[in-house]
């Protein structure tokens, strides 16, 4: 991709986020006035161990280029080890992903509590820069209007 396409690029990048943390610290975000790259979209689930493999493969699959799932601090889980199934499914789904050609780095997984409003937004703000390098997850020459319908998906 040449720098002139980099540069105009915008990443799609999904936020599955524990309703209890996550959230939580997206909203005080907001709360606080921070911004944050306005791509971003998140998604609340009652507990991050409710997240599949299958939920974040069809979330790229619908044209995302990125996905981010942010559960509670290890050992705060309301549900108690959420975070802990979730992380091991995200560590297999990246090695998956690897193996098939598709960048692992497409795939994050934070733990963040529910007063760290300022450090959701680095994080969200270094993965749409990670993403932004890495450029878009299909090329849209290759992709027909209804699979890369992203907007009406999310």
């Amino acid at each position: 991709m040449d720098l002139k396409k980099k540069n105009d690029f915008i990443p799609k990048i999904i936020v599955l986020c524990c309703e209890n943390s996550a959230y939580r610290a997206a909203d005080m975000a907001g709360t606080l006035k921070l911004s944050f790259p306005e791509s971003i979209k998140i998604i609340s689930f009652p507990c991050i161990g409710r997240v599949e493999e299958i939920h974040i493969l069809h979330a790229l699959e619908n044209g995302a280029d990125g996905v981010m799932v942010m559960g509670c601090l290890e050992d705060s889980c309301k549900f108690l080890d959420g975070d802990g199934r979730t992380k091991k499914k995200i560590i297999y789904l990246k090695k998956i992903l690897s193996e098939i050609g598709i960048e692992d780095a497409r795939v994050e997984f934070h733990n963040i509590a529910p007063n760290m409003g300022t450090k959701f937004v680095e994080l969200v703000t270094e993965m749409n820069k990670k993403i932004k390098e890495l450029g878009p997850l299909f090329k849209k020459d290759n992709i027909s209007k209804e699979e890369s319908d992203f907007e009406k998906r999310y």
